[in-house]
């Protein structure tokens, strides 16, 4: 696959990743993850910048990734219904071998059932991804938050 047709297929997980988020198909979320070997974690950028490990929310197993959804899935979570709309930019590649480091930005912006919309998370991806059998997965995914503050319990994967 030459470096054209990756940054394609790559641009299009990350796009399918943030509709399965859209749509609200938790329950698909857990695909996007290399089954044996994958963590998911959101930090903040403040954190990220003084060196303290410790995320806002981490996931370090397929299982752990799947339990985070499990009750978006039952919808049997009680939080605020909110429509979300993931928007990712500025991807960029370094096609390690065997892993792919990606990193782009995003944007989610929430609507309530009101209508009214407004910004709610800001930040960059740091990702990690392999070519299992020419089907990308995440081996990890790092949601770096700019603000320190969640305007909303962070019930719904970034």
């Amino acid at each position: 696959m030459n470096k054209i047709e990756l940054h394609l297929k790559i641009e299009r997980f990350l796009f399918d990743y943030a509709d399965c988020l859209n749509e609200k198909r938790y329950g698909d979320f857990p695909a996007f993850f290399k089954e044996d070997d994958c963590h998911y974690e959101v930090q903040s950028k403040e954190n990220e910048d003084l060196g303290l490990t410790v995320p806002i929310m981490g996931c370090y197993s397929h299982g752990m990734i799947r339990d985070r959804v499990a009750q978006l899935v039952d919808n049997t979570l009680t939080y605020r219904r909110l429509n979300l709309r993931h928007f990712i930019s500025n991807i960029r590649i370094d096609d390690g071998k065997p892993e792919i480091n990606v990193n782009a930005n995003f944007q989610v912006m929430q609507s309530d059932l009101e209508g009214v919309s407004k910004l709610y998370l800001v930040g960059r991806y740091e990702d990690k991804l392999i070519l299992d059998q020419n089907e990308l997965k995440l081996i990890s995914k790092r949601a770096i938050l700019d603000s320190f503050s969640v305007p909303n319990m962070l019930a719904v994967p970034v």
